[in-house]
C-alpha cells in the first residue's frame, strides 16, 4: 500500500468520525404516567438526566403523562419494545406478575415507613428473585427509584371510618389492598392515574386510594373533598427495562445505567421526606373533611388482613416466604 493511499484511508476513517456516520447515539423511550411537575416525574426525568450527562452512547427521551404507554399496560409495553424504559407503581403489576404483592401488602404498620419499603426492595435477595421473574416476561428489572408515600382514600362524601367504604365504589391502588378493599365491603374498578378526576367528576367512582402526590397534582380535592387518612398500601415505583434492548448494550453503557439507577434513588430518598411533609400539608389543606383514623381502628383493620398476608405466602410458594420474612423483618413483625 502506498503511503498516499495509506493517508486517504487515514483520512477518511477521520471524516467518517467527525460525521458520525460510523457511531450512532442510542435513543432510549423512558415512558411514565406522572406529570413533570410532580415529584415522581422529575425523579423519572433525574434518572434520564444521569445516563445523558454521563455517556455520549445512550440518549433517553422521557415521555411524561402517559403520552407513549399507559401506566396499566407499562409490562407489556415494555417487554414488546413499544417502550424501552417504563417507571411503574408496582400494584399496576401484581396481576400479571403475582410475586410484587411483596409490595401491596395492605394496611400495613407504622414501622413499614419508606425505610423500610427501601431496604425490602433493595435487598439483595428481593432484587434476585424479581429479576428472575421479569426475565420471564422479557423485562430487565433496574431496581427501584422512588417511593408512592402512602397511598390513602379519598371520597366525594362524608365517611366517619374506614368501615363506611362499604358499599362505595372506589378505584383501587392494586393487588392485594384492591382485595382489602372488597374485604371491607367497597367495589373495586381500574382506573388509569390521569382518569381520577372524570372518574370522581361524573360519579363513576365514590373514591380512590391514591397518593398525596396525585391528589395535589390533579386537583382532586374538588371532586374527592374528604381525606380518610388510612394507609391501604405504601409501594415503590420499579424501573423496568425491555431484556433485548439491555442485554445489547456493552458493559460500560450498562454500568452507567446502574450508576443512574443508584444516583436517583439517593437524589429521591434525600429528597422526599421535604416533599411528602409539603404534600401533605397541602392535602389537608385543600381537603373538606379531614378523618383521622384511631391506633385501635388501624390495629383492628392489621388483624382483619392478616389472611390476606397468609395468602401471599401461599400463592407464591417458596420465592414469597423468602419474601414475606424479609418484609417481617425490616417491619420489626418477626
Amino acid at each position: 500500500m502506498t503511503m498516499k493511499k495509506t493517508l486517504c484511508l487515514a483520512m477518511a476513517a477521520l471524516t467518517t468520525l467527525a460525521t458520525g456516520s460510523a457511531w450512532a447515539q442510542q435513543t432510549l423511550r423512558l415512558g411514565h404516567y406522572f406529570a413533570t411537575e410532580d415529584f415522581r416525574g422529575k425523579t423519572a426525568q433525574y434518572f434520564a438526566d444521569q445516563i445523558n450527562q454521563h455517556t455520549d452512547a445512550l440518549n433517553v427521551d422521557v415521555y411524561p403523562n402517559e403520552s407513549l404507554v399507559k401506566g396499566r399496560e407499562a409490562l407489556q409495553a415494555t417487554s414488546q419494545g413499544v417502550v424501552d424504559i417504563y417507571s411503574v407503581y408496582a400494584g399496576y403489576l401484581s396481576g400479571q406478575v403475582p410475586l410484587i404483592n411483596i409490595f401491596s401488602l395492605p394496611f400495613p404498620p407504622p414501622s413499614y415507613d419508606d425505610k423500610a419499603m427501601y431496604e425490602l426492595a433493595l435487598d439483595s435477595k428481593t432484587v434476585a428473585l424479581m429479576d428472575k421473574t421479569f426475565a420471564r416476561f422479557g423485562v430487565k428489572y433496574l431496581g427501584v427509584i422512588n417511593s408512592s408515600g402512602p397511598a390513602q382514600l379519598f371520597l366525594r362524601n362524608p365517611a366517619r371510618s374506614v368501615t363506611d367504604i362499604s358499599g362505595r365504589k372506589l378505584r383501587g391502588a392494586g393487588g392485594l389492598s384492591d382485595v382489602a378493599l372488597r374485604k371491607l365491603g367497597a367495589s373495586v374498578v381500574l382506573l388509569s392515574a390521569a382518569e381520577q378526576f372524570l372518574a370522581l367528576q361524573t360519579g363513576t367512582v365514590d373514591g380512590i386510594s391514591t397518593t398525596w402526590s396525585s391528589y395535589v397534582n390533579y386537583g382532586l380535592a374538588d371532586v374527592a373533598p374528604t381525606y380518610l387518612a388510612a394507609t391501604v398500601v405504601r409501594a415503590p415505583y420499579l424501573l423496568l427495562m425491555n431484556k433485548a434492548k439491555y442485554d445489547a448494550l456493552s458493559d460500560q453503557e450498562r454500568d452507567v445505567i446502574t450508576q443512574a439507577v443508584n444516583r436517583t434513588v439517593e437524589w429521591s430518598r434525600e429528597h422526599f421526606a421535604t416533599e411528602q411533609k409539603a404534600l401533605h400539608d397541602k392535602v389537608v389543606a385543600q381537603a373538606e373533611n379531614v378523618v383521622e383514623v384511631s391506633e385501635s381502628d388501624k390495629t383492628a383493620l392489621r388483624e382483619q388482613m392478616q389472611p390476606i398476608y397468609d395468602s401471599y405466602v401461599e400463592d407464591n410458594g417458596e420465592s414469597g416466604r423468602q419474601l414475606m420474612e424479609t418484609w417481617r423483618r425490616v417491619t420489626g413483625t418477626e
